[in-house]
């Protein structure tokens, strides 16, 4: 939407569940979560992404960010099965209320999760439900995406307000859609892959084998250019285009403050060459992950 760098984007996943392929293989409790929203919000983040389905963390995190000035995005988890369209709308009347009890006036934006329910039969019907709402509620409304092809779809049907879409040295799929997307706020997510391209490159190829070659050609331009997997993954996803947040996710304070002092520290840089589109590798979902 903004032809100005993205601002960083605090996602919560870490605090409900395990998450990453290099993550800890626990939720983070409430303590260090409070922590790292204070580190978060002296760092000058003010926007927070989070869904009822990461685990209890949307309950959770209106207490937790009590005297925080904080946004927050949430989303409408995806739809039982084989659910009439009443039923379908009454869900999603029922999500937003949740969320809006949850977490208040901090609530700015919601994202239906599964961008396929709008696809389906009874996708206008539960778009005009939550655009009523939202409308109502003086709340942004859109879609989390696998792509931008995805966006360019719901996009000729529906007035997508806000989307959130993976993006990083890897998915650069976005560069190739112009300015396409100049009305829509976006959010960038997977910065890192899921934690994928700031392990080491024997790590990241024994757990990803698929990735070997284009992590190996990574990790060799990183320091071709003299930066670190951090430095050049924020450099990386600061120039990728049309982009207003990028969304990173942490297990700790010190790492947030890692995060955000390289970030304040990093220059947009263009790095086309180690695009791919190969799904296996930038598309978590069909990843074949060794033990």
């Amino acid at each position: 939407m903004t032809g100005s760098q993205p601002r960083l984007c605090l996602g919560t996943v870490q605090f409900g569940v395990a998450y990453g392929i290099a993550g800890r293989s626990e939720a983070v409790g409430d303590a260090e979560a409070r922590a790292i929203l204070e580190v978060a919000h002296a760092g000058g983040i003010r926007r927070l992404d989070t869904a009822p389905a990461y685990g209890d963390i949307e309950a959770r995190l209106g207490r937790l960010c009590a005297g925080l000035d904080f946004a927050i995005m949430s989303k409408i988890p995806a739809l039982p099965v084989d659910c009439t369209n009443d039923q379908a709308a009454a869900f999603v009347t029922r999500s937003l209320q949740l969320s809006r009890e949850r977490l208040g006036d901090k609530l700015c934006g919601i994202l239906f999760h599964e961008s396929r329910d709008l696809a389906g039969p009874a996708g206008s019907h539960l778009w005009e439900t939550a655009a009523q709402w939202c409308s109502r509620e003086g709340v942004a409304l859109g879609a989390s995406t696998y792509g931008p092809e995805q966006l360019d779809a719901l996009g000729q049907i529906f007035p997508v307000q806000i989307c959130q879409m993976p993006g990083n040295a890897f998915d650069q799929r976005l560069t190739g859609f112009g300015g396409r997307f100049d009305a829509v706020e976006i959010t960038l997510r997977s910065v890192f892959l899921q934690g994928l391209l700031l392990m080491t490159p024997d790590a990241g190829s024994k757990r990803l084998p698929a990735a070997a070659a284009a992590l190996d050609r990574w990790h060799r331009q990183c320091s071709d250019f003299g930066l670190t997997p951090l430095e050049s993954a924020l450099a990386i996803a600061k120039a990728l285009p049309g982009a207003d947040f990028c969304a990173v996710g942490v297990d700790g304070s010190a790492h947030l403050e890692q995060i955000i002092a390289t970030w304040n520290g990093t220059t947009p840089r263009d790095a086309p060459e180690l695009a791919i589109t190969d799904t296996a590798i930038i598309d978590p979902r069909q990843w074949s992950i060794a033990n």
